[in-house]
């Protein structure tokens, strides 16, 4: 058998997605191969194998990426496979809502338990003296610490 007919049958093309089956999915999620002498990520391989130009893909050039059009690491369809670099592939993930998103500030904060008023409020009752970190977080339903990193302007930098 020889290195395409062994890769072949460790791919499952029951669905739209060609799974890997293969062995390895390491912590990345990602599937390994042997292929002449070397590891290489089963969906590189794919796209090699379908489109033979790239052939150098498997030679190190990890400025050039695999991307995936479907998300699934261990999709071999070359289908669903597309070149892009580094850059490209966190646009990518970015514009499908994975991944790293930009900070969310203030009130818009899913976890946030103050409002913009309210963080206002306790900076000016603070500056005005007579109350403590403890009392004031008592009084707003936080910690002490959450207060005393409001009063400092490191939370809530924006306001």
């Amino acid at each position: 058998m020889n290195d395409v007919e062994r890769f072949l049958k460790k791919v499952d093309k029951s669905g739209e997605c060609w799974n890997w089956t293969g062995a390895a999915k390491g912590r990345n999620g990602y599937g390994s191969f042997g292929w002449n002498d070397k590891i290489v990520l089963p969906h590189r391989l794919s796209y090699v194998l379908h489109h033979p130009t790239t052939i150098d893909l498997l030679d190190g050039h990890r400025e050039i990426y695999v991307c995936h059009k479907c998300d699934n690491r261990l999709c071999v369809n070359p289908a669903h496979l597309f070149l892009g670099t580094h850059t490209d592939n966190m646009k990518d993930m970015i514009a499908k809502g994975r991944g790293w998103q930009p900070k969310v500030k203030g009130e818009g904060h899913g976890k946030v338990k103050l409002t913009e008023t309210q963080v206002r409020e306790i900076r000016s009752r603070y500056a005005n003296g007579g109350l403590s970190h403890q009392v004031l977080g008592d009084e707003y339903g936080v910690s002490r610490g959450q207060i005393l990193r409001i009063v400092r302007r490191l939370n809530w930098t924006h306001i």
